[in-house]
């Protein structure tokens, strides 16, 4: 799942957790920036987590989201700014998210 936030895109996904026998879901979220403000060639900026494991996979993605939007809303200094989905995202998104998705970026 990813939405433009202003300037910056933000891809939101989650994991699954298993821990003694349950299933839980961590969500994780990567900022990318477009430098040239094309749309169009996007590169890292930086990533994390949402605050908690989740029982299913839907809200992991989605309390992920809800950081990553925070995040570049804070960055742009505008709490007003709108998520607006990105379809182009599969494409757009250069490798290193598999390692985000992975929880590889602590």
């Amino acid at each position: 799942m990813a939405v433009l936030v202003g300037i910056y895109l933000v891809q939101a996904d989650a994991f699954e957790v298993v821990r003694g026998g349950d299933t839980s879901w961590a969500g994780t979220w990567t900022l990318f920036r477009s430098p040239q403000l094309n749309r169009a060639d996007w590169e890292f900026l930086t990533a994390g987590e949402a605050p908690a494991l989740y029982p299913t996979r839907v809200q992991a993605e989605q309390a992920s989201q809800e950081e990553g939007v925070g995040f570049a809303r804070l960055l742009q200094g505008d709490d007003g700014l709108e998520p607006m989905a990105w379809t182009a995202a599969p494409a757009a998104i250069p490798l290193p998210l598999e390692r985000a998705c992975a929880g590889g970026w602590r």
